[in-house]
C-alpha cells in the first residue's frame, strides 16, 4: 500500500514537471531561436530541427562547428542608431511606469476608500473602456496631440516668439505625445482599487482618528502595504510600454525619437534590411532589460497579483 501511493506520487511529480518543462520550451522557443540565430556564423542552418537551435561558426575550410559568435551583436550598434532608440525607449518607458502608478494611486484610493455621490458609475465607466480596443483611441489622439502641439505654437506666438520650438514638447514627435495617452489605463485603476480595498479598514480608522489627512494615509500606510501591486503594475506598464509599436510609429516621426520596436523593426526589415543575424541578434537585446527588470521584480509581481485576484 505504502509503495502504492509513493509511485503514484512520483508519477504525478513526474507528469507535472514534465508539463512545465514542455511549457517553458515551448513559450520561451521564439527567444531560445532568435538567440541561437544571432550567435551563430550565418543562417544556413537556422530552419532546420535541431540545428537551428545550436549557434555554429564555420571554420578556414568552411565547415560549421558548434560555437558562438558577437560579430553581429557588434554590427547592431554599427549598422543602425541602436543606443538611440535604446535610451529613447528608456525614457518613454520610465515616464509611462511613473506617471501610470502615480495616475493609478491617485484614482483608485478615492473609488476604494472614500464615499462619495456617482463613485460606482465612475467606476464601472473607467472598467467598461477596457472592452474598447487600443485602435479605437488612434484618431481621436492624434487629433488632440496636434491641437496640443498648435496651441503651444499659438501661446508662444503670443509671448512674442517666431519660432516654432514648444510644439516638440507637447505635439506630433515629443515624448509627450507618445506617452501622455497611456497613462491612465483602466487595469492600472483596477489593480490599485482591488488592492486598496484589502487593506484593513480599522488602519485607516486608525488614522483617521490621530488626525492624519487622507494624503497622508495614502502616503504613509496604504502605498507601503500594496507595494506588490505597485510592483505588478510597474511590470505591466513597463513591459506594454517598452513593446509598443503602432501609436509610437504613428506619433514619431523622426528617425531621432523613435523607440526601439519602431527603430529596430524600420532599420532592419525590408527590402533594404540587412542580414536575419542582425535582426535576431537585435531583438535578443531589445528583450534583455525587460528581463533583467522582470527577474529582479517576479516576486512582487507574483505577490501583486495575488493580492488583486482576492
Amino acid at each position: 500500500m505504502f509503495k502504492s501511493k509513493t509511485l503514484t506520487r512520483a508519477l504525478v511529480m513526474g507528469s507535472q514537471y514534465a508539463s512545465l518543462i514542455l511549457f517553458a520550451l515551448f513559450t520561451t522557443f521564439p527567444l531560445l531561436w532568435a538567440l541561437s540565430f544571432g550567435l551563430s556564423t550565418d543562417g544556413s542552418t537556422a530552419y532546420l530541427f535541431p540545428q537551428g537551435f545550436i549557434p555554429h561558426i564555420a571554420d578556414a575550410e568552411g565547415n560549421y562547428n558548434l560555437g558562438v559568435t558577437l560579430s553581429w551583436f557588434e554590427r547592431v550598434f554599427v549598422e543602425i542608431p541602436f543606443s538611440t532608440y535604446f535610451k529613447n525607449s528608456m525614457i518613454m518607458s520610465t515616464a509611462s511606469v511613473l506617471g501610470t502608478v502615480l495616475i493609478s494611486v491617485l484614482a483608485a484610493y478615492p473609488l476604494s476608500r472614500m464615499r462619495f455621490f456617482g463613485r460606482n458609475f465612475i467606476f464601472i465607466a473607467i472598467i467598461a473602456t477596457m472592452m474598447l480596443p487600443s485602435e479605437a483611441s488612434l484618431v481621436p489622439n492624434y487629433i488632440t496631440v496636434t491641437t496640443l502641439g498648435r496651441w503651444a505654437n499659438s501661446l508662444q506666438a503670443m509671448l512674442g516668439s517666431d519660432a516654432e520650438t514648444w510644439r516638440r514638447f507637447v505635439g506630433i514627435n515629443s515624448y509627450f505625445a507618445a506617452i501622455a495617452p497611456g497613462l491612465a489605463g483602466a487595469f492600472g485603476i483596477f489593480l490599485m482599487k482591488q488592492a486598496f480595498e484589502a487593506v484593513p479598514q480599522d488602519l485607516i480608522d486608525a488614522a483617521r482618528v490621530d488626525g492624519a489627512t487622507e494624503m497622508q494615509i495614502l502616503w504613509r500606510i496604504m502605498l507601503p502595504v500594496t507595494t506588490p501591486s505597485i510592483a505588478a503594475l510597474s511590470i505591466f506598464t513597463l513591459v506594454n510600454a517598452w513593446n509598443d509599436f503602432l501609436w509610437p510609429s504613428i506619433i514619431m516621426r523622426s528617425k531621432e525619437m523613435q523607440p526601439l520596436a519602431v527603430g529596430v523593426f524600420n532599420d532592419l526589415t525590408g527590402p533594404l534590411s540587412g542580414s536575419q543575424n542582425t535582426l535576431m541578434a537585435a531583438i535578443v537585446l531589445t528583450v534583455i532589460p525587460v528581463l533583467i527588470f522582470f527577474s529582479f521584480t517576479q516576486r512582487y509581481f507574483i505577490s501583486g497579483m495575488d493580492g488583486a485576484v482576492k
